[in-house]
């Protein structure tokens, strides 16, 4: 009986679930703007952001980032967006954010500016979760609809036989938790 227990709950422990809920994935939409979060250095989440304006799903790109480097910077998504054929003038930078709780801050003006009343938001799918749980929280009144990219690198599936997604599953639960705790989410 112990042990029928014991392979039960390493069963749930195990399973895909713990990661799948932190993908947040909603169906193909028309949006005003989408939100392209840093933390990009291989610029999927740049890609996916481009490949909704270009199949007309959003008239604007807002690309986050306040750290410098590739990746990390507005900059630096917005010259990778400009290269796949986003026009400089459909791009708005936020420049100064170096977490996901000051992005969805520092993009609210421009959210407001830009009369944004549907934003896409693009970032890893193991983040979606709680990038959508801040983003509903900072932009009030505004529907979002989560277009996770798809990275090559991570998968839900199977996501407890590697540690570096063990790490990205354990460490997106703990800042769920430290963001609930702060009244961020």
């Amino acid at each position: 009986m112990a042990s029928a227990a014991t392979a039960l709950a390493l069963a749930a422990v195990f399973a895909d679930d713990p990661a799948r809920w932190l993908v947040v994935e909603d169906p193909p939409q028309v949006a005003d703007a989408v939100l392209v979060l840093a933390g990009d250095p291989n610029y999927e989440r740049t890609r996916a952001a481009a490949r909704l304006f270009l199949e007309g799903q959003v008239r604007l790109l807002i690309v986050t980032g306040g750290e410098p480097g590739p990746g990390d910077s507005a900059e630096s998504l917005r010259d990778v967006a400009l290269a796949l054929g986003v026009p400089r003038g459909r791009i708005r930078l936020e420049r100064t954010s170096r977490s996901t709780r000051e992005a969805m801050v520092a993009a609210r003006e421009i959210v407001t500016r830009e009369r944004v009343a549907v934003l896409a938001l693009v970032t890893s799918p193991y983040h979606q979760r709680r990038a959508f749980l801040a983003a509903r929280r900072a932009f009030s009144g505004i529907r979002i609809v989560n277009r996770p990219a798809h990275p090559a690198s991570w998968r839900p599936e199977g996501w407890w036989r590697q540690p570096f997604s063990r790490r990205i599953v354990f460490d997106e639960y703990l800042k769920i938790g430290y963001y609930a705790l702060r009244g961020w989410v």
